[in-house]
């Protein structure tokens, strides 16, 4: 592997140079928006608002995916410690993309990549409409070259984020249905100490910076989903009006206790992996809970696949 990380045509900044298109300040502008589509804050917006007004339990299968994939992510990044493009070799016009846009994380493999794949390949995959066919396939090639265009990320980073991206779907996938096939026969016990005692476990074991986002909140998501299974009242559909209440209401939560809890907890990284438990669970059980008891958030029927 370290060898094929030293290969300059794949971790090289020529390659970049020959793959921007020098088109005018407006494609840098589409660009940078198209990767900001591929940001944690996107992401932590789009899960809770889908989780709320379309359906729980399939949102539920496309973020278990997305998180684990994006553990393995940020876990590879710190194995590796791979650097990221050098803007002292690029092209002028590249360069100050570089500059303005370069993360200090390490840079295989790509997790705008990694995470555009496993989150939209799942929900493709979950979910099966046209409109999300075409936009996951839109965003699974846009949002990787977004990251070349910007030279943020090696072509090397960006084949890596594919690679593992489809990996974790040929993974995660399967693990979600067996686990979904045999839910029923499961101790409410064992299940509740799974949800919480597995993400914590790998907390502490596994390298990473982001691992206390991940995890923290797909324990938290897991088991405020479990304890609001037949319990709350709440189906997503629901009209327009109500479903805009229920995102600006429920993310304005999201946001305080993102922001808010952190200014009260320490520094330190299991401080964290509370906060985003925190999130987590008021996406899954949280706003399901608040929203059931208002009539007009409610709707009308609660089964929760």
């Amino acid at each position: 592997m370290e060898s094929i990380l030293k290969d300059g045509f794949f971790f090289g900044e020529e390659i970049l140079n020959q793959m921007h298109l020098f088109i005018g300040g407006w494609f840098d502008n589409v660009m940078i928006v198209v990767t900001y589509m591929g940001d944690e804050l996107f992401y932590v917006a789009l899960l809770p608002i889908a989780y709320w007004v379309y359906d729980r339990g399939v949102v539920l299968k496309v973020g278990v995916v997305f998180l684990l994939s994006a553990t393995l992510n940020d876990m590879l990044k710190f194995i590796y410690m791979n650097p990221r493009p050098d803007a002292a070799r690029l092209l002028e016009g590249i360069k100050e993309l570089n500059m303005a846009y370069l993360p200090k994380d390490p840079g295989f493999p790509s997790g705008h990549t990694q995470g555009s794949v496993s989150f939209w390949g799942a929900a493709m995959y979950f979910m099966r409409t046209k409109p999300v066919m075409i936009i996951g396939i839109l965003m699974m090639l846009l949002v990787p070259y977004s990251r070349l265009y910007l030279a943020v990320h090696h072509f090397g980073d960006v084949i890596g984020g594919y690679v593992l991206g489809i990996a974790s779907l040929i993974v995660f996938i399967p693990m979600i249905l067996i686990i979904q096939k045999n839910y029923d026969a499961l101790h409410d016990m064992i299940i509740l100490s799974a949800l919480m005692l597995v993400p914590l476990l790998l907390f502490f074991v596994l390298p990473g910076e982001g691992i206390s986002h991940t995890l923290g909140v797909l324990s938290g998501m897991l088991i405020g989903a479990y304890l609001a299974r037949e319990r709350i009242a709440f189906n997503p559909r629901n009209g327009i009006l109500p479903n805009i209440v229920k995102v600006i209401v429920g993310m304005a939560i999201l946001f305080a206790v993102k922001d808010g809890v952190k200014i009260i907890l320490p520094k330190i990284p299991m401080a964290d992996f509370f906060r985003y438990w925190l999130i987590g669970a008021w996406v899954s059980f949280g706003a399901p809970f608040l929203f059931s008891k208002i009539a007009r958030l409610k709707g009308d029927a609660f089964p929760s696949r």
